[in-house]
């Protein structure tokens, strides 16, 4: 309400928090601007470990300066489905988040792995890649525990680069990297889209990759990403269909991947 956004602005004004102006949206009809984003500043973070004893690493602080209108949304939308996962989660008796990392935390540390895939010619090539999730959390449940990832598609990536994050996750599974860093031999990638043509290609996409169904990849859109609806609106691979086609009248065949796909529950 209006006494929070009074608490900003001083918080703003004594040099604790900084709030950005983010650019017009062109989404939709009704055009509009983007809703301003508040950062925690260094002099912020380092107030508030005085005053509640703070542990370092538990702040993610930020230093004012010049940042991308492209950085600043897809920072703004990986909170937005912080707080929605969150909100959700502790709504629920028996659930509770712990050990949320957002890409600011998750980019400075990170683990690679050697990946077999199918390169440009069609041959197997091995290649190193990264995983850097745009968040990642765990899931405690009254049955145990289970290890989170997050990636929020802004729908600019071409699909190639999207089925080599894939193949990374896919390679990660089961890894001695992934038992080192998280404590964990398995983990649920939960995939946010803009769009639904975007998010039937990170599905076809994720299918040629997995070649198989999986409970593993669930994808839902950004408008799901709200408290009401982040629990129930996902959607998982439920087969995988290959076709051969043609490329013009004298091209070689190529193999079109479409995944079938079926409603699913993350959060009851």
């Amino acid at each position: 309400g209006s006494v929070g956004y009074r608490r900003l602005h001083r918080l703003c004004e004594a040099g604790y928090r900084h709030r950005m102006i983010r650019p017009t949206s062109h989404i939709g009809r009704g055009g509009g601007r983007y809703p301003d984003e508040f950062m925690l500043t260094v002099k912020g973070g380092d107030a508030l470990q005085e005053a509640f004893d703070i542990a370092d690493d538990t702040l993610t602080t930020f230093r004012v300066r010049p940042r991308s209108s492209f950085t600043t949304n897809h920072s703004a939308e990986i909170g937005a489905v912080y707080a929605a996962l969150r909100t959700k989660i502790e709504s629920m008796d028996g659930l509770s988040m712990q050990d949320w990392q957002s890409d600011h935390i998750t980019a400075r540390s990170y683990d690679q792995v050697i990946v077999a895939r199918h390169g440009t010619e069609g041959s197997m090539e091995r290649v190193q890649l990264p995983i850097v999730p745009d968040g990642t959390f765990t899931l405690l449940h009254p049955k145990g525990q289970v290890r989170v990832f997050v990636e929020v598609d802004r729908g600019t990536r071409r699909v190639e680069t999207w089925r080599d994050k894939i193949y990374a996750y896919k390679t990660y599974v089961g890894s001695p990297e992934l038992k080192a860093r998280y404590g964990v031999d398995t983990f649920i990638l939960l995939s946010i889209a803009p769009t639904k043509i975007q998010r039937r290609r990170l599905m076809n996409a994720t299918a040629a990759v997995l070649g198989e169904a999986s409970n593993r990849y669930l994808f839902c859109l950004q408008e799901s990403v709200h408290p009401l609806r982040i629990g129930g609106e996902w959607l998982k691979i439920s087969g995988v269909s290959r076709t051969r086609m043609p490329i013009g009248l004298k091209g070689s065949p190529i193999e079109k991947v479409t995944a079938s796909t079926v409603e699913h529950v993350f959060l009851q």
